[in-house]
């Protein structure tokens, strides 16, 4: 067992051994020895539950786990390998009463230099895409002229599932829909949760449905329980699209105690698609591919993969007349850094890790741009990322 470090300011009035400080200091240990035994046990309850497959760890810098690489360690980091995996884990994490924090593929989040102090449950192994062919219709593209017919698709994949992963799939099986989230980093679940919107598109447009566990309604006793009665549990609950519910950078599963575990999107099949296994037509397959590069290269051009980022810091306000990226540049703020984070020189909307930052660097050069931006601008620039 790694036992936990404890630092001690040595205090020049009070000596170490005197009665109230080393009482204090003594309290302090047998606390943090505490939080950090139970938080292993109710992870070995995880690991034996005979529901749970998957991974679990302790101490986990989670600068390992996001696309800013900054943040201290996770107490306990748990990866479900499936769906009942992870209500395994929440049920015995409720029954411990101990705090969760869902995490996706680390994109648009910035964990502080302590760490966090919750549980983490990562769905980046919460994978699957299969479709269901809806009708099919005759299409004309301009840029595509050798397909003839198209078919509605509903394309089912996990919360998990990267756009890497997505957008290959659709190039083999000549699949519509998804190209402009090409090179989003994060997840299908994380974009469906931060509603990602990109090339003027929200991912919201493409959502039919969305499967979740609610947190609260997981019942604390689930490893002790039948098969019969795990099926008629009703673990997940199913989310039917309503677009009033949602808009720019703004989900309802936003500050809900939910995880989402799989999506439905509304996507075409070009040409010759076939769901039983086999690929779509070569002609087909390329006009995805090309479309998939496209937006790739543009996003390299742009410099989104130069260096370690959260993508874009700030949200776009329409009443500024321009975005949030623009009116940075026109303050003078490309380039400003504090310790080892910066205002890409490149882009006003992303801030960069130049190697050696921390989270305290990255709040503070956020503070410092909101603040000339107000000052400069009038301006009050929200940001898109989470900070936790």
């Amino acid at each position: 067992m790694v036992l936990p470090i404890v630092l001690y300011k040595r205090n020049p009035i009070i000596p170490p051994q005197s009665g109230l400080c080393y009482s204090l200091f003594l309290q302090n240990c047998a606390i943090i020895y505490s939080m950090a035994s139970s938080i292993r046990e109710i992870g070995e309850n995880i690991k034996n539950s005979p529901l749970f497959k998957g991974d679990i760890q302790y101490g986990v810098p989670m600068s390992e786990h996001t696309t800013m690489k900054v943040g201290g360690p996770a107490s306990i980091f748990i990866e479900p390998e499936d769906d009942l995996s992870l209500a395994a884990a929440v049920s015995i994490l409720r029954k411990n009463r101990a705090p969760i924090f869902t995490l996706g593929g680390g994109s648009n989040l910035v964990v502080n230099d302590g760490g966090i102090k919750k549980a983490v449950i990562s769905t980046c192994r919460l994978k699957g895409i299969s479709v269901k062919a809806k009708k099919s219709f005759p299409v004309q593209i301009e840029d595509f002229p050798e397909a003839k017919e198209a078919v509605e698709l509903v394309l089912s994949a996990g919360a998990g599932n990267s756009f890497e992963e997505l957008n290959g799939w659709c190039a083999k099986y000549g699949v519509q829909g998804l190209e402009y989230f090409s090179g989003l980093p994060g997840t299908c679940g994380g974009a469906a949760y931060m509603n990602a919107r990109c090339y003027e598109h929200n991912f919201s447009s493409l959502i039919s449905a969305v499967t979740y566990l609610d947190i609260d309604a997981i019942p604390t006793n689930l490893d002790e329980q039948s098969p019969f009665q795990l099926e008629e549990a009703s673990l997940f609950k199913r989310y039917e699209m309503d677009e009033s519910e949602w808009a720019y950078k703004k989900s309802p599963f936003q500050g809900k105690r939910f995880i989402i575990t799989k999506l439905e999107l509304n996507v075409t099949g070009l040409d010759v698609y076939v769901s039983g296994g086999q690929s779509a037509s070569p002609a087909a397959g390329a006009y995805i591919a090309k479309k998939n590069s496209f937006y790739i290269n543009d996003r390299t051009e742009k410099g989104h993969f130069r260096a370690p980022s959260a993508g874009s810091m700030f949200k776009n306000n329409h009443d500024f007349g321009k975005p949030s990226g623009a009116i940075i540049d026109e303050v003078g703020l490309r380039g400003l850094k504090v310790g080892g984070a910066q205002v890409a020189p490149w882009h006003g909307n992303i801030i960069i890790n130049t190697g050696n930052a921390t989270a305290a660097d990255v709040t503070a050069l956020v503070d410092r741009v909101k603040q000339a931006v107000s000052e400069n601008k009038g301006f009050l620039l929200e940001t898109e990322v989470i900070f936790v």
